[in-house]
């Protein structure tokens, strides 16, 4: 055995934290009309000011955000079909010209819906891994105390 000093892995050990914050150009946005209503326009202002305010928003990001918004507005109303079991078309299944019934196409949409918004909200860092991602991480401190873990000697 030899009394050479451990390896460490490439690129191992702490990543440097972040402290220079991004200050957005924009400091305010108004909701664009392409918004589909006014589920839509509520969730652009209250994302919008969030984005802004992390210094992560510019103007080239306004379609993605109108995108992600429209997307919420429409899965609710699917949502809505989904849960209208008195008419005609709601509920989860709808029943076929031979009497069977098969899932309704509310369902399939607002599958649709809810990947988009998935993959807009992470594209936006709207989601808790793209922020801590893009935020620099957490604390730094953790239960061991003092900010280290069972990890930092290697």
């Amino acid at each position: 055995m030899s009394n050479a000093a451990p390896v460490r892995a490439s690129g191992g050990g702490r990543k440097p934290k972040t402290t220079a914050k991004h200050k957005s150009s924009l400091t305010r946005i108004s909701p664009p009309p392409e918004l589909v209503d006014d589920q839509a326009v509520r969730l652009w202002k209250t994302q919008s000011k969030i984005l802004i305010e992390r210094g992560t928003f510019e103007l080239e990001d306004a379609p993605l955000l109108v995108a992600y918004c429209n997307s919420f507005a429409l899965m609710l109303k699917a949502d809505l079909k989904i849960t209208d079991w008195a008419a005609d078309d709601g509920g989860m299944v709808v029943s076929t010209a031979d009497g069977s019934f098969k899932k309704s196409p509310y369902v399939a949409a607002r599958n649709d819906y809810i990947a988009q918004i998935s993959r807009l909200g992470s594209l936006l860092g709207l989601d808790p891994l793209t922020r801590i991602r893009m935020l620099g991480g957490g604390s730094g401190n953790s239960e061991g105390g003092e900010g280290e873990n069972e990890f930092d000697g290697f």
